[in-house]
């Protein structure tokens, strides 16, 4: 008797946890953000970096990194220390010019630089803009690839990002 409720409740526990594949295959990650126009002067656009790290805060991928100086890229805080000061080749393919205020779009397919897709998972997305004579803002949220559930989140940046939100879904 009490074997086959252990093995009942064993049953219910594996059957309410969540599947992940193997990997972050036909997955995509959208990134929808706001730079806001701000009343500055001089006003100067803003250095910009998303990435995505795991629950340890080990950098992972940098999805996009927007700059004029390769100076000012450690201004990005976080960014830098994750990712851009040990290996500038891993973003130099997702490297841009700042933008003027606007609504912005990256998109993610769940590979790192190489193509190889990363393993299913727990990870935290990352953005963060760091303008000249203004503020820094930081917005991580966690997102879980390889499930098989849409996933989206609205967020809001403190200043220098304005309304985020993030959609992880399985690409057609």
């Amino acid at each position: 008797m009490l074997q086959n409720n252990f093995i009942k409740l064993l049953i219910i526990l594996i059957s309410s946890m969540p599947f992940y594949s193997s990997y972050a295959e036909n997955e995509t990650v959208e990134i929808n953000f706001t730079l806001p126009a701000l009343e500055a002067s001089p006003y100067h656009r803003p250095y910009v970096a998303v990435w995505i790290e795991t629950g340890e805060r080990k950098g992972v991928h940098t999805i996009a990194v927007w700059h004029e100086q390769e100076e000012w890229l450690r201004d990005m805080r976080q960014w830098w220390r994750k990712l851009g000061r040990s290996n500038p080749q891993a973003y130099d393919s997702v490297t841009g010019a700042t933008r003027k205020p606007g609504d912005y779009q990256l998109l993610w397919n769940g590979k790192t630089n190489d193509g190889t897709s990363v393993p299913a998972g727990e990870y935290y997305l990352n953005l963060e803009a760091a303008r000249e004579e203004g503020g820094r803002d930081f917005v991580r949220q966690k997102i879980v690839l390889g499930s098989d559930s849409t996933q989206a989140f609205n967020l809001e940046g403190e200043k220098e990002l304005g309304k985020i939100t993030i959609k992880v879904k399985k690409s057609l």
